[in-house]
């Protein structure tokens, strides 16, 4: 994961901000349901976190037996034509921040705003 968020996780997070670490069966599951494999920073935040957010910041992810955040959103997501390599991380309603799947090899966040071809790199 990277430095600079745990750094931030550290210096603001507060008890409560993040949901807690998922199982490793947890994230099979739901790379299984959506068809790929997470890169492996987002599976560093996963086991670590789950889900969570610090600063207006909500990072999209697993919940235990109260299912994945994750998976619902790339779903919800791909019906509106985002690709099927992505994986959505953050959803703001109008526009989304996802990562591509680990068989790209680019663990670099992007956004995406529906209708667009294009993504913009962060």
């Amino acid at each position: 994961m990277n430095e600079k968020i745990i750094k931030m996780i550290e210096e603001y997070g507060e008890e409560r901000d993040f949901f807690g670490g998922a199982s490793e069966e947890d994230i099979r599951n739901a790379e299984e349901i959506l068809g790929l494999k997470f890169p492996q920073s987002y599976r560093a935040f996963l086991k670590e976190y789950g889900s969570g957010g610090i600063c207006g910041v909500e990072i999209l992810g697993i919940e235990g037996n109260l299912g994945a955040s994750v998976v619902k959103a790339t779903e919800r997501w791909r019906k509106l034509g985002l690709d099927k390599k992505l994986i959505v991380i953050e959803d703001s309603g109008e526009f989304v921040r996802c990562m591509y799947s680990a068989d790209v090899n680019d663990e670099r966040v992007y956004s995406w705003i529906r209708g667009e071809r294009t993504l913009r790199s962060l």
